[in-house]
């Protein structure tokens, strides 16, 4: 077949869809000379896959063993004919032919994500059957970006106050504690702001705290069934701060500002193998052999800030989130908020995170 060109053309300039909205485009086909076709179709798949690999242990051998676990599932799928079908043959003629698309996504997707380990992909097949011929196809990727409204997550809004102490032994002696506090107005931000930290740290123990580390870190975690169920974390620190320490006897409070960067949020609440979360981490470093205090909060980022409340402090509707990075118009009406449900436990002063 003289076949110079089949592609596939989204609407969006972007390739870039929000999760409940329409996906349009179409399919481009270039014939050199009149032809016959049987069918042309297209295919949406929405899915997720985890693969990586690790040093095993197996019993009664004594080498390691590479063990490569996996995962997939999908999310989405929908096809038909955009010509042809059944029994019957086309004719076209030769030149430039444009087959329009369209198809809806469900409003829970979860977002498209690439990673070490894995990842969540859409994209549209098309493809060309001919009689007496093999096929021939045309794949291409989007994106699909499924919000995270702050203002839907009541944990979000919930100051977060946490504590931890520890002391240290040296022969038969027990030192004084040494205590961490943060302190932060809520657990909920958007990439571009930055976290006031408050923090105090009392070093009641005969040993040295040379620095204060803080971090906001992103976590990964990954799940398979294949070959047996395992699952594995990965961690990647977004900001950092590096505060002086203390000498014993000593203590320090800090009002500081924590940058969030211009990072990609992702909700991938209805994805089973891979889950997005944020951490923020304090560790108090010691000297000598004795182990350092650390500490963990959950935070949640998401794609639209907190908002003024109204009258009766329950906004009545979300702002939308804006469309200049996307350059295309969207129809707010299809946008659709999933919440997230990491536990924080009450406490006296709001609440702590679970630990």
């Amino acid at each position: 077949m003289n076949l110079d060109k089949l592609v596939v053309v989204f609407d969006s300039p972007t390739d870039t869809y929000y999760a409940g909205q329409n996906v349009t485009g179409q399919v481009q086909l270039l014939l050199m000379g009149p032809k016959k076709i049987r069918s042309l179709q297209i295919k949406f798949v929405g899915k997720g896959e985890v693969k990586w690999s690790e040093q095993v242990k197996i019993e009664g051998r004594t080498q390691l063993e590479n063990i490569v676990y996996s995962d997939d599932e999908e999310y989405y799928t929908f096809k038909y004919n955009l010509a042809g079908g059944g029994n019957s043959e086309l004719h076209l003629p030769p030149g430039q032919h444009n087959f329009s698309f369209a198809a809806c996504l469900p409003p829970g997707l979860p977002a498209s994500f690439e990673g070490d380990r894995g990842f969540v992909r859409y994209s549209v097949t098309a493809t060309l059957e001919r009689p007496w011929n093999s096929s021939e196809y045309a794949t291409a990727i989007f994106t699909v970006i499924s919000p995270i409204d702050l203002n839907y997550n009541p944990l979000a809004k919930a100051p977060v106050h946490m504590d931890v102490e520890k002391s240290f032994c040296c022969c038969w002696c027990r030192s004084g504690p040494l205590q961490l506090v943060l302190a932060i107005p809520h657990s909920g931000w958007v990439p571009g702001q930055a976290i006031p930290l408050t923090l105090e740290l009392d070093n009641a123990s005969n040993v040295t705290v040379t620095n204060l580390i803080v971090k906001l870190e992103k976590v990964l975690d990954w799940k398979a069934r294949n070959p047996q169920p395992n699952q594995c974390r990965d961690r990647v620190e977004l900001s950092k701060l590096t505060l002086p320490g203390v000498e014993p006897g000593g203590s320090k409070s800090w009002c500081q500002l924590l940058p969030i960067p211009s990072v990609a949020t992702f909700n991938l609440d209805q994805c089973t193998i891979i889950n997005c979360s944020y951490a923020l981490t304090a560790k108090a470093v010691v000297g000598g052999c004795h182990t350092n205090l650390t500490m963990e909060v959950p935070v949640f980022l998401g794609t639209v800030p907190f908002y003024e409340a109204g009258p009766t402090d329950a906004p009545s509707a979300p702002p939308p989130p804006t469309n200049a990075s996307i350059g295309f118009n969207l129809d707010a009406s299809q946008w659709c908020y999933p919440s997230m449900t990491t536990p924080l436990l009450p406490t006296q002063n709001g609440f702590r995170a679970a630990q």
